[in-house]
């Protein structure tokens, strides 16, 4: 506890707002814990499992904030097709969802969403083209199909 207020500091520093330090910190302080060994240099490690945290944590928000408001249209039948898009994007397996979100809701390009996700170039043209062929299979009938 006594490099709290240090790693607190620090990732302040990076550009987290009090709350999102304090959560990327306490998490940090729980991964900790759960190794069951001493830190060498609790001060580095913390600092660098909390930026980590904080940064996933705003990359969440990033991809799933401009979501939230189709999630919460109501039933107007205008929206249906909207609401159709998200169930079927939900359903799709994780890595699809990302590659595709970030993608398609983000803007990234197939390099910046590999260099994101840390995988190969070739693998976010294949894993895009088989969301979207997913998503034709499935809505395939309400989209003009």
């Amino acid at each position: 506890m006594d490099v709290y207020p240090q790693v607190y500091r620090a990732v302040i520093a990076m550009g987290a707002s009090d709350a999102e330090a304090a959560d990327a910190v306490q998490d940090a302080y729980e991964r900790a814990l759960r190794q069951g060994r001493p830190l060498e240099r609790p001060e580095v490690w913390l600092f660098v499992v909390a930026v980590r945290r904080w940064r996933a944590a705003r990359w969440r928000q990033r991809i799933f904030g401009p979501l939230s408001g189709v999630r919460e249209m109501g039933p107007d039948p205008g929206h249906a097709e909207q609401l159709d898009l998200l169930a079927a994007v939900a359903a799709l397996p994780r890595r699809q969802r990302e590659v595709l979100i970030a993608r398609y809701v983000l803007g990234l390009s197939q390099v910046e969403v590999a260099q994101q996700l840390h995988i190969a170039v070739g693998t976010v043209a294949a894993t895009t083209s088989q969301a979207t062929r997913s998503l034709r299979e499935r809505l395939g009938e309400s989209y003009g199909r």
